[in-house]
C-alpha cells in the first residue's frame, strides 16, 4: 500500500489540545498564516504580538457553566467555535463566522435519513476538525457518531457510528485513517484503525467498537492510561501516533517546509519551489467547495489569471507524500 501521508498546514502550526478541559484551562492559541487566535474559557481573543483584542464573548447568562469546547479553522477567514457544558452529551452549540468574528451563525447540521429513534441534527458535539476540504463533527455519546462536510459546511454526512464510543479526533498516516476517543462510564479511551470498508460509506452503524477494542488488549488499540486529564489524553493519543503508528512523520514535515509558493498572494501566475526536479509531481487546486479547479502535472509555474477572487486549497503530490496548503487568488 502507498503510503501518501495527508500533512495540513494548521493542524502543525497549532499549540492546542482537547478543549472541554476549559473548565479548568485558561486559554489555548491556534495559528493559520499570519491569524493567531487565542481562545479562552469563554472568549475569542485575535492575538497580534502577544497583545489580545476581544472578538466575541460566548458566555451565556443562562448557561453559567457552558464553556468554549473548540476552535478550528477553515481558513483564515472561516472559523467554527464550539459551545458546551463540560459534561460528556450535554447540548451544545456550534457556530461559524466567514469574515473574521465579525458576525456568525448558529450551526445546525441536519441529518437527513437516519434511523429511528436517532435524531436528526448533531446536537451533543464533541471535538470538530478540518482536515483538508472535509470537516468532521464528533458527535454524540455511547453511540458517538462521525459527522462530515465536503461542501464548507452546506450539508451534512453521517459516516458512521458505533457503541462504547466517545469519538474525538481523527489522524491520517498514509491512506490510513487512526481515530481516538475519550473515556466514558465502563470504556477505556483507545486509538484504532478506522477499517478501509468504512472509506467511502456512509450511514454506517455497529454495536461492535471500531477493531474490537473496549477495555482489553486487543491487538490494533492503543489506549491511554486510566486517571489522566482530557488534554494529557489527547497529548498521549498524538504522542502514540506520531512515535508508533506512524513514525516517518517527520519526513513528511521536512517535505511539507521544503515548498515554498510565489507569490502568496497571486494575481495570475504562481511558482512553486522545492520540489524535487528528477521525480513526477502533481499539482491539483480546489475552489472553497471542494471542486477542482486546476490540475497539473511536471509544472512548477501555473498561469491562473481566470481564476476569480478567493480563497484556494492546492494538493501537492510527489514521491508518496501528499501535501494540502492555501492560496490566496486576487
Amino acid at each position: 500500500m502507498s503510503r501518501i501521508f495527508i500533512l495540513i498546514v494548521w493542524l502543525f502550526a497549532c499549540d492546542t489540545f482537547a478543549q472541554r478541559a476549559y473548565s479548568i484551562n485558561d486559554s489555548t492559541s491556534y495559528q493559520l498564516s499570519n491569524t493567531k487566535i487565542t481562545v479562552g474559557r469563554h472568549k475569542v481573543y485575535q492575538n497580534v504580538n502577544d497583545e489580545l483584542t476581544l472578538i466575541r464573548d460566548f458566555t451565556l447568562a443562562d448557561e453559567p457553566f457552558y464553556y468554549l469546547r473548540d476552535f478550528d479553522f477553515i481558513d483564515a477567514d472561516s472559523w467554527y467555535v464550539l459551545v458546551g457544558s463540560r459534561y460528556i452529551g450535554a447540548p451544545t452549540q456550534l457556530y461559524r463566522t466567514d469574515d473574521s468574528g465579525g458576525s456568525w451563525e448558529l450551526v445546525v447540521p441536519f441529518l437527513p435519513g437516519l434511523s429511528v429513534g436517532i435524531d436528526d441534527t448533531a446536537n451533543s458535539i464533541n471535538q470538530v476538525q478540518v482536515l483538508g476540504n472535509r470537516i468532521y463533527l464528533f458527535d454524540n455519546y455511547y453511540q458517538s457518531r462521525v459527522v462530515y462536510s465536503d461542501d464548507g459546511g452546506q450539508s451534512w454526512v453521517l459516516w458512521f457510528e458505533s457503541f462504547w464510543s466517545h469519538w474525538y479526533q481523527i489522524y491520517t498516516c498514509g491512506n490510513d485513517l487512526y481515530i481516538h476517543g475519550m473515556p466514558g462510564d465502563g470504556f477505556r479511551a483507545y486509538m484504532t484503525q478506522i477499517p478501509a470498508s468504512y472509506l467511502g460509506g456512509q450511514n454506517i452503524q455497529t454495536v461492535v467498537p471500531i477493531g474490537g477494542c473496549h477495555n482489553g488488549n486487543t491487538a490494533g488499540c492503543y489506549y491511554a492510561p486510566a486517571n489522566i486529564t482530557v488534554p494529557e489524553i489527547y497529548n498521549h493519543f498524538k504522542s502514540v501516533f506520531e512515535t508508533v503508528v506512524c513514525p516517518n512523520l517527520g519526513i513528511e514535515e521536512t517535505f511539507f517546509n521544503s515548498i515554498k509558493l510565489v507569490p502568496n498572494t497571486v494575481q495570475n501566475k504562481l511558482s512553486i519551489y522545492g520540489l524535487e526536479p528528477s521525480l513526477a509531481f502533481q499539482i491539483t487546486i480546489y475552489n472553497s467547495l471542494g471542486q477542482q479547479m486546476v490540475s497539473v502535472s511536471n509544472r512548477t509555474e501555473i498561469d491562473l489569471a481566470s481564476l476569480s477572487a478567493g480563497v484556494y486549497q492546492l494538493r501537492i503530490e510527489q514521491h508518496q507524500q501528499t501535501i494540502f496548503t492555501k492560496m490566496l487568488k486576487l
